[in-house]
């Protein structure tokens, strides 16, 4: 099985930017605007390196220290046609969990029956964990499968039906945070199920903001999102005119194109309109592109070689941080509406029904807010106060 590979040494956020180009470093992680130099003259190195003279069935290998993926040129057909098949390559010095991933969608070939889908499930428990042992039929099907599941305790979708005769498995985020062992879902996948990454997603969170949406803008003005010369397009959603508290997000990319980035202001999307937290979050599909599964085992080295703005993505990233850091916004969210919408009945609850007691037996009801993702963990281990608040 593939093993880990660690660096031993993690550079500040701020040192590992300091080869950026001049007309980066002047905003670099900082709110201010500033005018920006002039961007280099773009080129398209992709295209330029076509062979003169493409004969049906070769394949070329472009591998460039200046592209964030490898470019695989196939030619089909008599006129001398080509398409181009990208695969992300990894930045080698970069800390492998310096990144969570936080969707992962597979296909893999499947011939459905009560045998196969037992077995399927096995491996599903065994080496995803007990809360994958069980498929709920859904009504319908699934992006084109005709017949589709959840599975278990988590937001996991499995379809089958039609499709070449392959099946469909999706994890969202919350299913993500369930995975305690990346090896093992890289072993059922890759080697057993031989399957097909279609989408993944992977995330960096900031919680002290820095670099922030804003910069994610310097740095696109800067040229710093370019891959091979090109620059990819860019959008925004959210007030940025008067920004409100409610969260801004800057999207580079299209989801069309198979390769997206989002950067944007988390903790304000959940409610806390103070919160510095900021995510960095990667989005690739297997449009014309070939996603290698070392991508859930080294998450780090691809979001970081993703664009030459990225370099800065080296700190360990840890999956309860985030869940705590979620947790802990939307309870005080929910809380606040609670006491808006409720407050005042309960002051009558009390007098009516004499004791706080008696109040919540008749308030409280069995489950968990949606809203409230605590993975695996406990109540009591999501709301623990971590060593470096208690030093604040």
């Amino acid at each position: 099985m593939k093993q880990k590979k660690h660096i031993t040494e993690i550079k500040p956020k701020n040192q590992l930017i300091a080869h950026l180009p001049e007309q980066a470093k002047e905003g670099q992680f900082s709110d201010a605007g500033q005018e920006r130099a002039a961007p280099p003259e773009r080129g398209c190195p992709a295209t330029e390196v076509v062979p003169r003279l493409v004969i049906r069935g070769e394949r070329y290998t472009l591998n460039n220290s200046e592209l964030d993926e490898s470019l695989d040129i196939q030619a089909f057909g008599n006129s001398g046609k080509y398409r181009v098949i990208r695969k992300p390559l990894p930045k080698e010095d970069a800390e492998p969990q310096a990144a969570l991933t936080d969707y992962l969608n597979t296909t893999f070939q499947f011939s459905p029956s009560q045998e196969t889908i037992l077995e399927l499930l096995g491996y599903f428990k065994l080496f995803l964990g007990e809360a994958f042992g069980e498929l709920e039929k859904r009504n319908g099907g699934l992006h084109g499968y005709k017949v589709s599941y959840t599975v278990g305790e988590t937001s996991a979708m499995f379809a089958y039906g039609g499709q070449r005769g392959t099946a469909f498995f999706s994890m969202p985020g919350s299913t993500c945070a369930l995975i305690k062992d990346w090896e093992s879902c890289y072993h059922l996948f890759h080697e057993i199920l031989n399957a097909k990454i279609t989408r993944w997603d992977g995330a960096v969170d900031v919680f002290d903001g820095i670099p922030s949406v804003n910069d994610a803008v310097n740095f696109y003005k800067s040229d710093l999102f370019n891959a091979g010369g090109n620059r990819p397009s860019c959008s925004q959603h959210g007030n940025w005119i008067e920004p409100d508290g409610s969260g801004r997000t800057f999207y580079v990319g299209k989801r069309k194109n198979g390769k997206l980035l989002r950067v944007y202001e988390k903790g304000k999307q959940l409610g806390d309109p103070d919160s510095a937290w900021v995510r960095w979050e990667l989005e690739l599909h297997s449009r014309d592109r070939v996603i290698p599964w070392d991508v859930i085992l080294e998450p780090g080295k691809y979001v970081a070689a993703a664009y030459p703005c990225m370099a800065w993505v080296n700190e360990i990233q840890e999956r309860i941080k985030t869940i705590k850091k979620a947790n802990k916004i939307s309870y005080e969210h929910l809380t606040y509406y609670a006491q808006q919408a409720y407050g005042s009945l309960i002051n009558v609850m009390l007098k009516v029904e004499g004791s706080p007691e008696k109040v919540i037996e008749r308030l409280k009801r069995s489950g968990i807010p949606s809203r409230l993702e605590l993975a695996d963990q406990s109540i009591e281990t999501i709301f623990s106060i971590d060593s470096e608040e208690k030093q604040k």
